[in-house]
C-alpha cells in the first residue's frame, strides 16, 4: 500500500490511502464521492481542537462573490468562516492531509490540480445556504471541492443536511448529514449543492482543489 507520512510534532501520522483510492473511483464512476467516517481520527481531532481554540472573533461572516463584488447577503448564506492557513499544529495536519490527496488525484485522475485553500465554517441555529456551484465553468480555477464534518451526535431532526443535485438543478443526487468523520468530495463546477436550515450549532471544513490557470508566470489569487 502506497502511504503518506507526516512527522507532526515528533509524530509519525500515515495517511491510509484506500480513502484516496475510493474517492477516485467514487469521482471517476459518479463525479461525487460521500464517505461516513472516511476522515482519519487524528485528522478530525486536529479539527475539532482547531475550531475549540480559535477565538470567535476571528470568525467573520460568509458572503458570496470575489473581490471587489464581494458582500454578504443572510438571505443566501448564513454561516461565518475562518481561513485555516496552517500556522497552527491542527490546520498543519489538516492541510498535510489534503496535499497527500490532492498529490494522489493527480497521480491518478490525470487533473492537474495545483493548489488548495480551506475554511472552518460554522451555521448557528437558524441558518443555511440555498443553492449554488462552487464554480461556473470558464470563471473560476475551482475544480474539486471537500467538505468534512465536525459534529457528534447528529440526528435527523437537527437539520443542516447537505443537499447535492444533478449539473441541471432539478434531481437531488445525495442528501448528506454532517456527521463527523463524513467527507464529501465532488466537481466544484458541475454539482450545485445547499445547506439546508440546521436546528443547532453546525461544524465543518470546506476547501478547494484549484488548477492554475495563470497567464505569464502570474498565480490566479485565492478566491
Amino acid at each position: 500500500m502506497d502511504n503518506f507520512s507526516l512527522n507532526n510534532g515528533g509524530i509519525g501520522h500515515i495517511f491510509d490511502q484506500s480513502l484516496f483510492d475510493n474517492i477516485v473511483d467514487d469521482l471517476v464512476e459518479h463525479g461525487i464521492s460521500v464517505r461516513e467516517n472516511g476522515v482519519p481520527d487524528f485528522v478530525v481531532k486536529a479539527l475539532c481542537q482547531g475550531v475549540e481554540v480559535l477565538p470567535a472573533r476571528q470568525f467573520k461572516k460568509a458572503g458570496i462573490g470575489r473581490a471587489q463584488d464581494y458582500q454578504t447577503k443572510h438571505a443566501i448564506r448564513g454561516d461565518s468562516i475562518c481561513w485555516i492557513e496552517g500556522t497552527s499544529e491542527e490546520g498543519a495536519t489538516w492541510l498535510a492531509w489534503c496535499e497527500a490527496l490532492r498529490v494522489h488525484i493527480n497521480r491518478t485522475l490525470f487533473m492537474g490540480l495545483f493548489s488548495f485553500e480551506s475554511h472552518y465554517a460554522t451555521y448557528p441555529p437558524g441558518t443555511f445556504y440555498k443553492r449554488h456551484l462552487d464554480a461556473f465553468k470558464g470563471q473560476s480555477n475551482r475544480k474539486l471541492s471537500i467538505i468534512v464534518y465536525l459534529n457528534d451526535d447528529w440526528c435527523s431532526d437537527d437539520g443542516g443536511e447537505l443537499v447535492i443535485y444533478s449539473p441541471n438543478q432539478r434531481l437531488p443526487l445525495s442528501r448528506v448529514a454532517p456527521k463527523r468523520g463524513t467527507i464529501v468530495t465532488f466537481l466544484s463546477d458541475v454539482f450545485p449543492h445547499e445547506v439546508l436550515t440546521a436546528k443547532k450549532t453546525r461544524h465543518s471544513v470546506a476547501g478547494w482543489f484549484s488548477v492554475n490557470t495563470s497567464i505569464n508566470d502570474n498565480i490566479d489569487p485565492p478566491e
